[in-house]
């Protein structure tokens, strides 16, 4: 159903039910306007004619029927709703009644109805009532006699047929012209309605095309209204999407050329750093060489200051080969060149081999270590050199960021104790991470550090989350400012976990 045809269909009912309403109230004001006139009418005729009958009673009833006979039926042509007379003396005892001449004998009341009636005919002012069968009214006049002396009253009965007639026409005139106002009403509406709707199906389809990026629409609606307004403020609108739409189309052309440039200098960037860092491993491998000789004493005997300064040497040879490692790892990584060796192996043996490369930096900060390694899990699927790399990344962050004194402690477990996967996970008394840094910790060149003493490449956690990226496994870090940090990482167990 369209929107004119439920605005006219709205307007059409709301017209009814008020035209309807107004008919009703109407028809209500003219009955009762035309019920007082026939009861007025009523009283006239009783006025007019109470004494002529109680005259003519008293004087032809018995003596001359005839003519009281013609004279009853000529009062009662007067007034063709007056249908019968009958009186009444004041005790109340009926004395005669125009039925006679019809040949209908005499109806019983009832109790009630004739102690009702008792009282109207005793009454020395006019009174009306309604007959039990609705088709009729009637009046009782009393008859007073010039002295003043009240001894009869005339009841009159007037039929309601007329009076119905008079209703059911009126009824029909009135609802006929409501209906006829209703249906010119709505005519009236729906030509109103399309001169409305027209203007706002053209907004409508311009919409529509604007859905389907078409920009080119013009809306030539000629109107001073609320919808001349709402056309022109769109045709604005339009205008303005389509300059912002070149403006966009333009920018997107630079952004990809921009892209395509910045691609192409990460590309070289990469290819920089690999080659970089293979043309330093050779050079790095002889000076660690050539130290660990001298070191040895293999090219003469060293003195106690000599061999300290060889030791801080080596220190430094071998931070400078993992930074170089790291490097080489990294652009492994972004060339996609980077492949697993997946073999089956314990965890533990692992966790002990990392510690152990570790043991002279923890000793250095006197840091207390822990391990948890239950005996009896089972083995896991993974590259062991990479997992150990792993390790020794999340431990050597930990030692960086934990003060001497402090504790470290690696943990091993089977998630939620069966399962596929085993979760291990290392946890430091160091520093911590605020909220707002976690999310940036795994990218890559991110330092928490960069000013203090804690610096580096920022590239051991991005190296991690790639390695376990590789494996299709997740790490995920508890940490607060102060309170230290956890970082926990999952592997698959080896052969559904059977060890």
């Amino acid at each position: 159903m369209s929107f004119r045809t439920r605005i006219v269909i709205n307007i059409s009912i709301l017209l009814f039910i008020f035209m309807m309403g107004l008919a009703f109230i109407l028809v209500h004001l003219r009955a009762k306007e035309i019920r007082a006139s026939n009861e007025k009418n009523a009283l006239i005729v009783s006025t007019l004619t109470a004494g002529i009958l109680v005259e003519a009673y008293e004087n032809y009833y018995e003596s001359g029927y005839y003519k009281f006979r013609q004279r009853i039926l000529s009062l009662l042509n007067l007034d063709r709703e007056l249908i019968r007379v009958v009186i009444y003396t004041v005790e109340g005892e009926k004395v005669f009644d125009s039925d006679e001449f019809k040949g209908k004998g005499t109806e019983k009341l009832h109790d009630k109805e004739e102690k009702a009636l008792d009282k109207r005919i005793k009454q020395i002012s006019p009174s009306f009532g309604t007959v039990d069968d609705k088709k009729h009214y009637d009046i009782v006049f009393p008859y007073l006699e010039p002295w003043g002396w009240h001894r009869y009253s005339v009841r009159y009965f007037f039929s309601t047929a007329y009076l119905e007639k008079q209703l059911f026409t009126l009824r029909v005139v009135i609802f006929s012209v409501t209906l006829v106002s209703v249906m010119l009403a709505s005519i009236f509406a729906n030509f109103q309605a399309r001169a409305v709707i027209r203007p706002l199906e053209q907004l409508t389809q311009s919409a529509k095309q604007m859905e389907h990026w078409h920009f080119d629409t013009h809306l030539a609606v000629q109107r001073k209204d609320e919808i001349g307004i709402l056309a022109e403020a769109l045709n604005e609108m339009v205008n303005r999407i389509k300059q912002d739409m070149d403006l966009l189309e333009s920018q997107k052309k630079t952004l990809s050329e921009t892209n395509k440039e910045l691609k192409k200098l990460n590309d070289l960037k990469s290819q920089f750093l690999a080659n970089v860092s293979h043309e330093l491993m050779t050079p790095l491998t002889s000076l660690k060489g050539y130290i660990e000789y001298m070191y040895q004493e293999k090219m003469g005997r060293l003195t106690e200051k000599q061999k300290r300064g060889l030791e801080v040497a080596k220190k430094n040879l071998s931070r400078l080969n993992k930074q170089i490692l790291n490097l080489i790892d990294f652009s492994s990584f972004e060339a996609g060149t980077f492949e697993l060796s997946l073999t089956p192996f314990h965890i533990q043996s692992v966790i002990r081999e990392s510690v152990a490369n570790l043991d002279m930096k923890l000793s250095e900060k006197e840091i207390n270590f822990d391990e948890q390694l239950p005996a009896h899990l089972p083995p896991v699927i993974a590259d062991r050199e990479r997992i150990i790399q792993v390790l020794e990344n999340l431990i050597t962050n930990a030692i960086k960021f934990t003060a001497p004194g402090g504790k470290i402690s690696v943990h091993a477990y089977r998630s939620n104790g069966k399962g596929g996967k085993i979760e291990v996970c290392v946890r430091d008394t160091g520093t911590g991470i605020s909220k707002s840094l976690k999310k940036k910790i795994f990218e890559k060149f991110f330092q928490i550090d960069r000013k203090g003493k804690h610096k580096g490449l920022g590239l051991g956690l991005s190296i991690v989350k790639s390695i376990l990226d590789a494996h299709n496994e997740k790490i995920t870090v508890e940490s607060k400012k102060g309170e230290g940090s956890c970082f926990c990482f999952t592997l698959s167990v080896y052969g559904g976990g059977k060890g």
